[in-house]
Formats: C-alpha cells, structure tokens, sequence
C-alpha cells in the first residue's frame, strides 16, 4: 500500500471515528431524555392510579360513617336503629371488597400505606358483637369509627405532591370537603349517642362544639382551592330544607349547654336531617373525585403521547444522523479515494521518465 493510500484511509477512519463518537454523545443525550419522560410518564400513571383509589377509598368512609352514627346511637338507647343496621353493616362490608379489588395487583407504596391502614378493621367485628349483646358503650363506639376513619382520610396517597395545579388544588378541595364531612358526620353520631340520655355524656357536649368548629372552619376553607362550579355544588347541598333543619337542631343542641331533649331534637328526624345533609356532600364529593380523576388521566393520557412523540422523535433523529454520517463519509472519502487514484496516475507516468534520465545520465558519464 502506497503512502497516499494510506493517508487517504487514515482519514476516513478518524472521520468515521468523530461521527461515531458524536452519535455516541447524541444517544446518551436522547438517553437521558427519554429516562425523563418515561419517568413523567410512569408518574402520571401512578398518579392517575392513586386517584382512583382515593375516590373508592373514600366510598368506605362514607359507609363507616353511617354505620358510627346508627351504632352509635343503638348503643346510646335509639332502638329503632336495629333495623338499619344490618343493611348497614353489608354496605360497608360491600365497600370494604371493593376497596381489596382496587387493591388487588398493586404493590407500590400507597397500596401498601392503605393495606395497613385497613387492619383497624379487624376490630369491627367486636364491635359490631357488643352492639348486638347490649355491651357496647357509647363512647369507644364513636371513639373506634372516628379513629379509624382519621387514619384512613391521612393516608397520603402522593396526590399532595403532583406538579399540576388543576389536579392539586382539585384534591386539595376533596380533602377540604373530606373533612367538613366528617365534621359532620361525628356531629351526628356523638349527638345521637347521647340523646335519649337527655345529656351530652361527660365531656362530649365540649367535644361536640369542638367537632362543629372544625366543621366551619372546613367549610370555609373550601372556596380556595375549589372553582366556582364545585363551590356552587356545595352551596346547593347546603341549602336544602333537609340541611336548614339539620342546622335547627343543631342549634338547639349548641344553646342547650349540655343538654339534649329528644323532644327538642327527635333522633330519627335528626339521624334523617343530618344524613340527608352528608349524602348532598357525598354526591358533591363524588363529582369532585371525578374532577380529580378526570384530571389525572388527562395528565396520564399526555404524558403517554408526549412520551411516543418523543420516542418517534429520538429515532428519525438518530436515523437521520445515521444516514448523514454515511453521506458525510462517503462525500469526504469520494473525493480522496479519486485524488489517491490521479495520484497513483501521475507518479506512475513519471515514474518511467525517472529511470530513463538515470539511464541516460549514467550512459554519459566519465569512463
């Protein structure tokens, strides 16, 4: 191999070289690029996961707390809840298997955070059996629903933390109205346990004023975080006759200073009034969860089409660089491969001159 030869394929191997290393630094860019997006992506879609498990778990709530106010008060002396209860009783178990379905398959750490949280169930058997044998009292009853449905409303399900502010501020107001409902729901168990005893027992008159303070202050809480709409929902849930009479009696019970007439608050009118009321904020709180919802998959379903644009995109890149580097290879070498060959053609013609004239000069020279 001659030297131009040489040259010319030590050059296209360093070229080719360079466009190997700047295709190598472009796939490591696309690299982490992608690991981003898929990285929004799988976000998204656990987020939109989490939604949907917020909203069933919430379905349970709702059934624990009928079911605390209706023992609550069988156990506080209101016997004609006794027909209730059973129907009761299937519904929150029916919640309970839905929330195990949502469950079912799922290993990530806010399952694992609402698995645990659901082992406070195991105590409602024993406290169902003291309802039933006369042996319950008053307030572990209450005591045991309440608890148990605090742990299961702050569990943290990662929705507080989502970059998007529609989907934050609409979970920031499910959790708003959430807690107005809950308010609302102890407000109407720790009343009709103490109402045919004609008293607040001990101190839950104290325990009752406190539980309707949390109650407004959620309600006004509620309009910074949710739209207009959500908002005007609310409002309306709040103003039907059953709501207004609710508020009648639980005004008695807040100027009564302790004490409670069944005459003045009848318990099934107020277990009617009061429940009416927190099925208005149960269907408010299911438009909401949608609303979350809705928004979590929205997020999801883009993130999926920016996450394939993007893969799309990475791989007319790397094809077209691909496809420019061998153009560039062949344009450069082309050129070298022709300049080597006329080289070659130029030394070769000469190169018999050359030794004619070394012929010729060695012919001519002194004896």
């Amino acid at each position: 191999m001659d030297v131009t030869t040489k040259a010319t394929t030590s050059i296209r191997a360093r070229l080719l070289r360079i466009l190997i290393l700047a295709l190598a630094v472009l796939l490591a860019l696309l690299g982490i690029a992608a690991a981003d997006q898929i990285s929004a992506y799988r976000n998204a879609s656990a987020t939109a996961d989490n939604a949907r498990l917020e909203i069933t778990l919430q379905g349970l709530v709702h059934e624990l707390q009928k079911e605390r106010g209706l023992t609550t008060g069988y156990v506080g002396g209101v016997r004609q809840f006794s027909a209730k209860l059973p129907t009761q009783r299937k519904a929150t178990d029916a919640a309970r298997e839905q929330l195990d379905v949502a469950l079912k398959g799922r290993e990530d750490s806010a399952a694992g955070s609402v698995r645990e949280s659901l082992g406070r169930l195991d105590g409602l058997a024993g406290i169902r059996k003291d309802a039933d044998d006369g042996s319950g009292v008053v307030k572990d009853t209450f005591d045991y629903f309440t608890n148990t449905i605090t742990v299961l409303d702050r569990l943290d399900l990662g929705l507080e933390d989502v970059h998007d502010g529609k989907l934050r501020d609409a979970y920031q107001a499910l959790q708003v109205l959430g807690n107005a409902k809950e308010f609302t729901g102890e407000e109407r168990a720790i009343v009709l346990g103490s109402v045919r005893a004609g008293k607040f027992r001990g101190d839950d008159y104290s325990r009752f004023m406190e539980i309707r303070a949390g109650r407004l202050a959620a309600l006004d809480a509620f309009p910074r975080s949710a739209t207009a709409v959500q908002e005007r929902r609310l409002n309306t849930a709040l103003t039907t006759p059953d709501a207004e009479r609710a508020l009648a009696y639980e005004s008695k019970a807040v100027h009564g200073t302790g004490k409670l007439k069944s005459s003045a608050i009848p318990p099934m009118a107020w277990w009617d009034s009061m429940t009416s009321t927190i099925n208005g904020m149960r269907n408010v709180q299911i438009t909401l969860g949608t609303d979350v919802e809705n928004r979590a998959a929205q997020l999801e379903s883009s993130a999926q089409r920016d996450l394939l644009l993007f893969l799309l995109l990475a791989l007319a890149t790397v094809v077209a660089l691909g496809a420019l580097a061998l153009d560039c290879v062949r344009s450069v070498s082309s050129p070298l491969v022709e300049l080597a060959r006329q080289a070659r053609e130029v030394a070769g013609s000469r190169l018999p001159q050359a030794v004619a004239a070394v012929q010729d000069g060695s012919s001519g020279a002194a004896p």
